[in-house]
């Protein structure tokens, strides 16, 4: 190595030295005098939020795609916003456009140093300080809606658990989760709700109301409870359970399809095997025909295949698509009380 680069090797280390020391000297002035060097804000616990306000009246979709953290959506707030838990600065990716929020992951700590219009933007060398400092803390996001706001499409998608409390967005539901749990509850909507689970889950629904209901699993266990489906209900698990409190007496109005390859299906207190089946769709082509019902078990023959959905029944001659509830079970049981 030349001379010269040995002393600006040295050089280096010395203002390096320097500037660890200016960094912890100033952390102790601040706390002394409650100065917040960092936008992030800190609680007893030393975990650090920082705070993204958004129009909940432009803002029409939501897609949030992150590792392993938990999210928390809630509704009845008093201003829209995100707040990241233990995210350090420059670790996230959250843009918020005329119509768009999208929050990402972005690990690579060399953001910290923002390259925009080839100028360097640098927050200072204390923040990677406070990056390694929670870099390793459970992270969550929290995002909170108004009575007001009007998303049309939330996409919520990580390896860790997410929840869904008290909201009247009426908008469609994407839940995306590898091996965390679904909570919702207290959620209505017009419109629909998808929940896919590839790994490992706990699903539950509780006073939730949604047009169309959809939940996909390989190892779930999905209790739902309390909660109405205006049009349809189609739940696939290869392997766990289904647990469904209907708040209906019956299924007057709906196809029903209940399938447990490997396992019982307690009906309303009625164990039933195989499959099971109800034909009680609405069909009103003459406006003048009463609801039918055929409450014995379908013949084989007219029984979809594994992972088919049901035809309609009306064959589509009618104006309304046949209601119906679906639940394919390929190891477990199914109970419906």
């Amino acid at each position: 190595m030349k001379p010269t680069s040995i002393i600006f090797l040295i050089i280096s280390v010395m203002l390096a030295l320097v500037g660890l020391l200016l960094c912890f000297t100033a952390t102790n002035m601040a706390a002394d005098q409650g100065v917040n060097l960092f936008t992030q804000t800190g609680d007893a616990d030393s975990n650090y939020t920082s705070v993204h306000e958004f129009d909940g009246e432009s803002i029409k979709k939501l897609v949030i795609n992150l590792s392993n953290v938990d999210i928390n959506v809630y509704g009845g707030a008093e201003s829209n916003r995100v707040e990241l838990v233990n995210f350090p600065d420059g670790a996230y990716d959250l843009s918020i456009s005329k119509s768009t929020l999208q929050l990402s992951d972005n690990a690579n700590i060399s953001n910290l140093i923002d390259i925009d219009n080839l100028k360097i933007n640098f927050n200072g060398f204390r923040d990677y300080l406070h990056y390694f400092r929670y870099k390793d803390k459970e992270r969550t996001v929290n995002l909170y809606f108004t009575d007001t706001a009007s998303a049309i499409t939330l996409s919520v998608s990580t390896e860790a658990n997410v929840t869904l409390n008290d909201l009247r967005l009426n908008c469609d539901y994407k839940i995306n989760v590898i091996k965390g749990n679904v909570s919702v509850s207290n959620v209505k909507t017009d419109s629909s709700m998808t929940i896919e689970s590839t790994e490992d889950s706990q699903i539950e629904l509780v006073s939730t109301s949604v047009n169309d209901l959809r939940i996909d699993g390989i190892t779930a266990y999905a209790n739902i409870k309390s909660s109405g489906f205006t049009r349809s209900m189609y739940i696939d698990i290869k392997s766990g359970s289904v647990d469904y409190n209907r708040m209906e007496d019956d299924f007057t109005g709906f196809n029903l399809y209940l399938r447990a390859a490997a396992g019982t299906i307690s009906y309303f207190n009625e164990i039933k095997y195989g499959d099971y089946s109800e034909k009680n769709y609405i069909d009103i082509g003459t406006g003048d025909e009463e609801p039918g019902t055929d409450d014995g078990d379908t013949d084989v023959g007219d029984e979809p295949s594994e992972g088919e959905e049901p035809e309609n029944p009306t064959g589509g001659s009618s104006s309304v698509e046949a209601y119906s509830v679906t639940i394919i079970l390929g190891e477990g049981n199914i109970k419906v009380y």
